[in-house]
């Protein structure tokens, strides 16, 4: 798997099949997974498509409390 040749739907699905949930705040892209379960290489994939990720995925909304 080589970061520089994925596109973000790839990273993103492979995110999903990892386990991972990706989420945006703003400029910030969070990524929520079980520690190990992200191969370094799709670290990289997340750095190199950030910016096409922060695209297409909706902004976290703020947590409501009653």
């Amino acid at each position: 798997m080589n970061p520089a040749s994925m596109n973000p739907l790839q990273v993103l699905l492979l995110c999903w099949a990892a386990g991972a949930v990706l989420s945006r705040d703003g400029d910030n892209l969070h990524v929520e997974a079980s520690k190990g379960s992200m191969p370094s290489e799709l670290l990289e994939a997340l750095r190199v498509n950030k910016a096409a990720l922060l695209a297409i995925l909706p902004v976290r909304s703020a947590e409501v409390t009653p």
